[in-house]
């Protein structure tokens, strides 16, 4: 947690020579990984290398959850909300460094749709035990609508299908289609 600075330190600070201050300061970034992410990003990357670190985020989600082995590992929607857990976090650190609203909007879609796309069978065998995976999915489906309603409406084109492919499997899989005015989901999404 940062602490403040007094003023007196601040001004003493201040007063270094920039060759002292430019040491100091790389010490400093050198022992954030997260700040060194976004400096890298935001000095020495552009909108071709966001939109790779958003296709490798992709590509190693849907990766994972295509895994024919998946079903051996983990039987229940709680274990595999545990899974999208950990994509949230990748999703939530991709924004961090990179300020990616078109990409967070398309990794949270994805993010709900995943589950459903590749591990049908494991929610609705286990339906009786997904009340918490479906509390989270109707979340981040929440927050996947509000962030995309924040975007400019010519992105809309591009997210209709994927958004209301989310929509379907909500309303169709009975533990979120319970959720779903809870969370004001509509049935369907129009623009």
């Amino acid at each position: 947690m940062a602490k403040k600075i007094p003023d007196e330190l601040k001004e003493a600070i201040l007063q270094l020579p920039e060759k002292e201050k430019d040491k100091l300061l790389i010490r400093l970034i050198g022992k954030d990984s997260t700040l060194i992410k976004k400096l890298r990003h935001q000095l020495l990357e552009d909108e071709v290398d966001m939109e790779a670190m958003r296709n490798e985020l992709i590509k190693g989600a849907t990766s994972l959850f295509s895994r024919e082995d998946f079903h051996h590992w983990t039987y229940t929607p709680g274990l595999l909300m545990m899974v999208l857990r950990d994509f949230s976090g990748a999703i939530g650190r991709h924004v961090k460094i990179t300020k990616d609203k078109y990409g967070e909007v398309i990794l949270l879609v994805l993010l709900v749709n995943l589950p459903f796309r590749k591990q049908f069978a494991i929610l609705y065998e286990n339906q009786h035990r997904a009340d918490k995976f479906a509390d989270y999915v109707c979340k981040k489906a929440q927050t996947a609508l509000k962030k995309l309603q924040k975007l400019d409406r010519d992105y809309y084109l591009e997210f209709d299908k994927d958004v209301n492919e989310m929509l379907d499997h909500l309303k169709t899989y009975p533990p979120t289609s319970r959720l779903m005015s809870t969370y004001n989901l509509p049935a369907t999404w129009e623009y």
